[in-house]
């Protein structure tokens, strides 16, 4: 089985102030996303407009949270988000759809970020040009959003703004055959692809001032 990664380039910040925002217009937006039909139609568990609206409008921000009480006070529980632990994995997708409504996605050309050999050939390749941050970074869980735990998949992480641009100044003195990069061209190299796409989506990134996300699946 093969994992590819979906990244996106998108202002961390404004994602997070989606969630419980109660922005229903914007819930209409992410409804007409180009990726939401492809999710939806996916989600076999749920409702998958239900689990955006649980993002949106059903999430409990924390400063709201009570406490709820049981018999004579006894047995308090613990305050909660209002979002179910069973479709964690799901709001990792809606965290999607919404990351391609408020951002750019930044290889809508395919599975270009494919976890196969030129993904390690990519890694070796930075890793004997001496830079510290590779591909697999987008294999590291990280807690971006206050969504329950995902136990499998999507893995979302990111990359931060000064590792962008630490990446880009690495990847500027890396020679990239742009032609062989055209899957048009006769003599077309799956990695100069890979390296192309990474290099010009951390340059929207940071010609945008916002952060790569990407969602591994």
């Amino acid at each position: 089985m093969g994992y590819t990664a979906q990244p996106f380039a998108v202002d961390l910040d404004k994602v997070r102030q989606v969630i419980g925002s109660n922005d229903l217009t914007l819930l209409e937006k992410v409804k007409s996303s180009g990726l939401y039909y492809n999710y939806a139609s996916q989600s076999e568990d749920c409702d998958f407009a239900e689990i955006l609206q649980d993002l949106i409008v059903r999430y409990i921000k924390p400063a709201d949270r009570k406490e709820a009480g049981g018999v004579f006070g006894l047995f308090k529980s613990k305050p909660t988000s209002g979002l179910n632990p069973q479709f964690a994995h799901q709001y990792g997708y809606a965290l999607l759809v919404i990351c391609d409504t408020l951002g750019t996605f930044l290889s809508p050309g395919g599975d270009i970020f494919y976890a196969g050999n030129f993904w390690k050939e990519a890694n070796e390749l930075f890793k004997s040009k001496g830079i510290t941050i590779d591909l697999d970074r987008m294999w590291q869980t990280e807690k971006l959003f206050d969504i329950p735990d995902i136990a499998d998949f999507p893995v979302i992480s990111h990359y931060s703004k000064q590792e962008i641009s630490y990446l880009l100044t690495k990847l500027n003195e890396i020679e990239i055959d742009e032609k062989k990069a055209d899957s048009k061209n006769d003599n077309f190299d799956e990695l100069q692809e890979l390296l192309k796409t990474f290099r010009d989506g951390l340059q929207i990134c940071k010609d945008k001032n916002v952060e790569w996300v990407s969602f591994l699946h």
